[in-house]
């Protein structure tokens, strides 16, 4: 508009402009706290029949404990009847109370969720009283019922102190809170039409030696473009609106006009930025003296750190075992930075909320010129899946894919070390070696997924009959083997084996049926009866042989003489 081209005029009209401004909130104001005062009187009445109801809800329900006490006490059904009569009453009056406490919500606590959780209590208890007290008015025995009674006391003792709250809740807010506040609303009147008309005076008063200062809005929108054009930004939305037709939207917009001119013959900051943020990769630049300068989006995602958190840190607190963050900053230089420089090592990085994850990193050094070095950009590529798939390959290298219990490659291994201990240390050391009686039945009967089911049992039951120290692990089939670490006596292993087979008198249940089996435990002792893994084992099984062949269900520990083996 060409009549506001000029300053003056906008700061004229600005002026008149607030004025009306004023004018129009003063009446808005009066009007306001008029609204006001009818609204806290209309929330009074409605407290005043709050109280009136929830006196009214409390006696109900103490009539109501009278009838059914009466009832208990005398043996009196018609007492029992009358309490159950009172029950929808009482029901009507939470409805009651809370479609009004409903409509004064605005100044009082919310109470509604509180009225419906009573109601639903009430409603539980006055289902129990009508199962609970007519067996009993007409003379059943009270001790059968104690549970009961019990939970009715417990509900009775609650549902009064609740009502009782509402009670003084009510009648105190409708004596202290609302009056209070209708006052104020009184007072508040005439102090806020005298403030607003004595602020209009101040401002009529001002306004000419303020006037000049309008000026400083479209200006601070030009000093905010040329601070963000610094920073990379080339979008200014405040100046593309200004009117070219007045001196400060002329100047604005020869700015915008710089500003695009600059955008094509220099490298936009803000593309490098766009591909830095859209990296999938963790990105960091530290400076020379390993403080972060600058992170990428998927940094701040993957740490779960704002970028605001981590400027001016220390790279040690976010990348585990990084020593050299503990140096002085005068005993750092470019000497420094060349232990840190690696290419895809696999270190860790830790998040806000210590959760270590396992990266792939790189570092390089970030040139400042002329062989000067300003800093490290590190590049950091998240392997947790990678760690995560050569852990499960792991897992079903060295642990059972049924039992979860050790396989015997990995038992094998702890065996010869169990040796290798036991001569270094001088103790003695039991094997056992377990074998389930009549399992190929139960398969052949009942299903290969009955035995699965028998043999995760199983195993879980085992591995609660050893100490931590011991190893068990499943040998095969079904077949398992146990270590069972520095023994003293025959009684160890004995009093283990017990437990073991003691195992088995539950039955494990699969679809319904129930699968009893036993156990034959075969017991070879380092270095009594063997001194290496193969000879060790070869009694231990021999050892079972004997228990299996004298009808199962027992240990035998190895006696020298070879068994029959079956076939």
């Amino acid at each position: 508009m060409k009549i506001l081209g000029s300053v003056r005029r906008k700061i004229w009209f600005c002026v008149n402009v607030a004025l009306l401004g004023f004018l129009v909130a003063i009446g808005f104001a009066l009007y306001s706290n008029h609204q006001l005062k009818d609204h806290l009187s209309h929330i009074r009445d409605l407290d005043f029949h709050l109280a009136m109801r929830s006196a009214e809800l409390l006696s109900l329900f103490e009539t109501q404990q009278e009838l059914y006490k009466e009832s208990f006490m005398y043996g009196l059904p018609d007492s029992v009847q009358r309490g159950n009569d009172l029950a929808p009453r009482v029901m009507t009056m939470i409805d009651t109370i809370a479609h009004l406490s409903h409509d004064s919500d605005r100044l009082h606590d919310k109470r509604n969720d509180n009225l419906i959780l009573v109601k639903n209590i009430y409603q539980d208890y006055a289902r129990e009283a009508a199962q609970v007290y007519p067996p009993l008015a007409q003379g059943e025995d009270a001790s059968e019922k104690i549970v009961e009674l019990q939970s009715l006391a417990a509900k009775q003792q609650n549902l009064n102190s609740q009502f009782r709250s509402f009670v003084e809740h009510y009648r105190s807010s409708f004596d202290d809170h609302i009056s209070s506040l209708i006052l104020t609303a009184e007072r508040s009147s005439y102090w806020l039409g005298g403030f607003f008309f004595a602020l209009l005076i101040l401002i009529a008063f001002i306004v000419n030696i303020a006037s000049t200062r309008m000026l400083i809005a479209p200006l601070a929108y030009i000093k905010e473009a040329v601070r963000d054009f610094g920073q990379g930004r080339r979008k200014f939305p405040k100046l593309e609106t200004m009117n070219p037709q007045d001196d400060i939207g002329e100047l604005g917009l020869a700015f915008l006009n710089m500003a695009k001119e600059l955008e094509t013959t220099t490298v936009s900051k803000a593309y490098v930025d766009s591909i830095l943020s859209n990296m999938n990769d963790s990105l960091i630049v530290t400076s020379d003296r390993f403080l972060i300068r600058r992170i990428n989006q998927a940094t701040a995602e993957l740490l779960g750190y704002q970028e605001n958190e981590l400027l001016g840190q220390n790279i040690a607190l976010i990348l585990k075992g990084f020593s050299a963050g503990e140096l002085a900053p005068d005993l750092v230089d470019d000497s420094n930075l060349l232990p840190c420089i690696c290419s895809n090592v696999e270190k860790t990085l830790i998040a806000k909320n210590g959760h270590e994850i396992p990266v792939l990193l790189s570092t390089g050094l970030l040139e400042k010129g002329e062989n000067a070095t300003e800093g490290l950009v590190y590049v950091a590529k998240d392997i947790t899946e990678r760690k995560i798939a050569e852990q499960e390959l792991e897992q079903l290298a060295l642990y059972d894919f049924l039992t979860g219990l050790p396989n015997r490659l990995v038992f094998n291994d702890r065996l010869r070390q169990s040796i290798q201990l036991a001569q270094r240390e001088g103790w003695q050391f039991g094997l056992m070696f377990i074998d389930l009686d009549r399992f190929k039945t139960i398969n052949d009967t009942l299903g290969h997924a009955a035995g699965d089911t028998l043999l995760k049992t199983l195993s879980h039951r085992l591995d609660s009959c050893v100490r931590g120290n011991d190893t068990i692990a499943r040998f095969g089939g079904d077949e398992f083997a146990v270590i069972l670490e520095n023994i003293s006596t025959h009684q160890d292993i004995a009093d283990t084996a017990r437990r073991l087979l003691a195992v088995t008198t539950e039955p494990v249940i699969h679809e319904e049926h129930e699968i009893f089996i036993s156990l034959s435990i075969g017991i070879a002792i380092y270095p009594l009866d063997a001194v290496d893994t193969e000879e060790l084992l070869e009694n231990a099984d021999i050892a079972m042989y004997q228990a299996k062949q004298g009808g199962g269900s027992d240990y035998r520990f190895f006696s020298g003489e070879p068994a029959e083996m079956s076939p």
